[in-house]
Formats: structure tokens, sequence, C-alpha cells
């Protein structure tokens, strides 16, 4: 989110200094790499995949402007084990 700082040390994330607790990251997807301490600056986003040893996101090609984003995730259909609404 704007203002939030965002930093990745051998893969794990911080969210403004505190690290988050990504249990649908499975070993084989992580990315041991890190990445700068940063602080996404007003209207901007930073998007990270959930594939991260092969995901093209943030780190690559920076921030996403908030007027890109649009929509509501509603309905999740993959994994097929949690087919069904996002709460």
């Amino acid at each position: 989110m704007p203002g939030d700082s965002v930093e990745i040390r051998q893969g794990m994330v911080r969210l403004n200094g505190e690290l988050i607790d990504e249990p649908y990251l499975k070993p084989e997807y992580r990315d041991l790499q890190s990445f700068e301490k940063v602080v996404v600056p007003d209207g901007k986003y930073f998007v990270l995949g959930d594939h991260r040893n092969s995901s093209n996101d943030s780190r690559n090609w920076g921030f996403v402007d908030g007027s890109l984003i649009y929509g509501k995730a509603i309905f999740s259909y993959w994994p097929v084990s949690h087919v069904g609404l996002v709460e």
C-alpha cells in the first residue's frame, strides 16, 4: 500500500519492518534473493507473484499505479481444493 516499506531478505518479505507469514508459498516456489527496502510512493502499489522464483513483479518493473488496478477478487478456481468465494 502507499506509504508502506517493503524489504525482502533471502526471500522473506518484511512489511513495515514486520516479517510476513506467507503459508500459501510452497517451498519450491520461494526465491531466496534479497530486495533492498523501498517505500511505496503515494498512489502506487508493490505487487509480488506467488511463484517467486519465476514471477515477473514489482521486483522487476517497479510500482503499479493505482489507476491501473481495478476489480475485486470474489471467486477462486485454483487450486481446485480451494474453489469457492474469496473471503
